[in-house]
């Protein structure tokens, strides 16, 4: 086989509820995932999530009608939906 790239994954220990850095393959993390490990999101400082303004409720421009129309009908087609627009 080729090179196995490694990642950095932080997950937590099912033993001890600690985050821990762990170098490892894709492979080799599914595996933890399987044993009780899990994974921990932290998102980039510069990704869309911690940069939005410009939809929802953050104080940007709002979302465009056609969007809130799409969100209507998905809402009306599913009777337990929660969407509320």
């Amino acid at each position: 086989m080729g090179n196995t790239k490694l990642m950095r994954y932080t997950m937590i220990s099912p033993k001890t509820g600690e985050p821990e850095d762990i170098e490892c393959s894709v492979a080799d993390m599914e595996v933890l995932k399987q044993e009780g490990w899990t994974m921990v999101f932290t998102p980039n400082k510069n990704s869309i999530i911690s940069g939005r303004d410009s939809s929802g409720h953050s104080g940007g421009r709002g979302t465009d009608e056609g969007w809130k129309d799409n969100l209507r009908r998905i809402r009306d087609l599913n009777p337990h939906s929660t969407i509320d627009v």
